[in-house]
């Protein structure tokens, strides 16, 4: 239908061509017999259709003029329906064109999420015969167009599909909110969306790709938007304060860990407060990019009330469990403590000759325990290397099972074993230094034979200490992490403004 030939010659609603005969039409320059006789059929089936009490019977219509009506099923109740509904709407809107490229340009980019959309090149090359970049990049424009003025005009351009108007009237709803504004803060674009529609602001940004090509009439979102939309919407809720305040060492994110806490992010709040920014974009380097998705694994890892589930977090990284059977008593602890740190080592790799070592020397008692000398001439190096690699993993036990730094570890550590380091740390920093005095404490605390604790008090004091046996410290063992003050839970949304060219209804 040739509707900017008709408008020019000033027919512009169907009013407008209510008296108009056939030969009239005929008269419009560019207009055929053929326009003019499917502008009568069309007319007589909207009169057919049309009552004044009931209004128009679009089914009726739509089957008369064989214009498909859209969505074929299901009219949208609530706001949270509607949203819902958007992605097989538009699958539907694609199916249902007669251009080609119009179908691909609506299934390969405005539906799918920006890191899965193809390039206007791409989807010139798919056409028959090839067109250019410039020329998907004007269609593209064009549907984006016709798309807007059907879902908020019923002017629908050369698409020849309909839409109900029980799920285009939560889109007109909407522009009537922001009909006022030439642009708009993306912040207050989504709370009015949220406020309409009478959806949370999550549920929102869960369709933020598509609404915002309707939105702009742009395919593309800038780079802290794009960034916004790949974020896990759970995020953009009210997370618990035990969840934001978790810090980042307690997460698999290895080397990335230390970079996030220098540049300023040490706890998950700190992750999420830059994600709903979108800050934290693939600009910020791989250390950002790791940090977002594992803040997306970690929301898909919430339970129902909000606190993380951390045997879907286990099994979402793959990680084995240390010891192999869990932990059930003080006296469990003690007998198998120096085969699961010797485990525990040989995962970790962090020296290598640290299991050795720790087997010949660290984890034995004074008069058990083999010299820096022997313990080199038993693995073929020297008496510097395997001083320096004990320094090393005891430092490194330390950070993690005193510290709780597990960013480095390629396994999972049962929460009963841990919490008995924990009472060990408080029976050490009591004893003041004094080994004998230690064993003892721990003895009594776990109900144990100061033999029994014999088998693990020397791991134990050298983890503490940073030295084997009984040697007196010359550094203080980890402190607790510093947990930040709870931040507010109150969705935070990517600054910026953009121009709502697409989103202007025609009064």
């Amino acid at each position: 239908m040739k509707t900017a030939t008709l408008e020019r010659a000033g027919f512009r609603t169907v009013g407008d061509l209510a008296n108009v005969t056939r030969e009239q039409i005929i008269r419009i320059p560019t207009v055929g017999w053929r326009t003019a006789d499917l502008l009568s059929e069309n007319r007589q089936a909207l009169i057919d259709a049309s009552d004044a009490e009931t209004g128009t019977d679009w089914d009726g219509y739509c089957e008369t003029t064989r214009i498909p009506l859209l969505p074929h099923e299901g009219r949208p109740r609530s706001g949270k329906d509607f949203l819902a509904s958007l992605p097989d709407f538009l699958a539907e809107v694609a199916d249902n064109l007669a251009d080609e490229t119009f179908s691909a340009i609506l299934r390969e980019r405005i539906c799918q999420p920006p890191e899965r959309q193809k390039t206007l090149d791409e989807i010139a090359a798919t056409t028959s015969p090839p067109v250019t970049r410039e020329r998907i990049r004007q269609k593209e424009k064009k549907l984006l167009g016709q798309l807007t003025g059907g879902l908020l005009n019923d002017t629908y351009g050369t698409l020849g599909i309909h839409f109900r108007p029980e799920f285009s009237i939560w889109w007109k709803r909407a522009a009537d909110r922001l009909s006022h504004l030439e642009e708009i803060e993306f912040t207050d674009l989504v709370e009015a969306l949220s406020a309409e529609w009478e959806v949370p602001n999550h549920a929102v940004i869960t369709q933020l790709p598509i609404i915002l090509a309707i939105v702009t009439g742009e395919p593309q979102m800038s780079g802290e938007f794009r960034a916004a939309s790949r974020v896990d919407p759970r995020l953009f809720g009210n997370l618990r304060g035990e969840v934001l305040e978790l810090p980042l060492n307690r997460l698999r994110l290895g080397r990335y860990a230390e970079r996030l806490a220098e540049a300023g992010s040490e706890t998950v709040g700190d992750i999420v407060v830059r994600l709903r920014a979108g800050s934290l974009g693939a600009r910020g380097g791989k250390a950002a990019e790791v940090a977002a998705m594992h803040a997306n694994q970690l929301a898909s890892c919430l339970r129902d009330d909000g606190l993380i589930d951390w045997q879907s977090y286990r099994t979402a990284n793959a990680l084995s469990c240390l010891p192999a059977s869990p932990t059930v008593n003080a006296a469990e602890f003690v007998a198998t403590l120096r085969e699961t740190v010797c485990d525990l080592l040989t995962a970790c790799r962090i020296t290598k000759r640290a299991s050795e070592i720790y087997r010949l020397r660290t984890s034995r008692t004074l008069g058990s325990q083999m010299t820096l000398q022997a313990v080199a001439d038993a693995l073929d190096t020297h008496l510097p290397t395997v001083k320096r690699e004990e320094t090393v993993f005891l430092s490194f036990l330390n950070g993690v099972l005193i510290g709780h730094d597990f960013s480095k570890l390629p396994v999972w550590l049962d929460d009963l074993w841990l919490e008995y380091w924990d009472e060990a740390r408080a029976s050490y920093e009591i004893a003041r230094d004094n080994y004998g005095e230690f064993s003892e404490n721990l003895a009594w605390k776990w109900r144990l034979t100061v033999r029994d604790i014999g088998k693990a008090a020397p791991t134990i004091w050298a983890v503490l200490s940073g030295y084997p046996n009984d040697r007196r410290s010359k550094r203080a063992i980890s402190k607790a992490p510093v947990v930040n003050p709870i931040i507010d839970p109150d969705p935070q949304l990517p600054a910026g403004r953009i121009r709502l060219r697409g989103f202007r209804r025609v009064h």
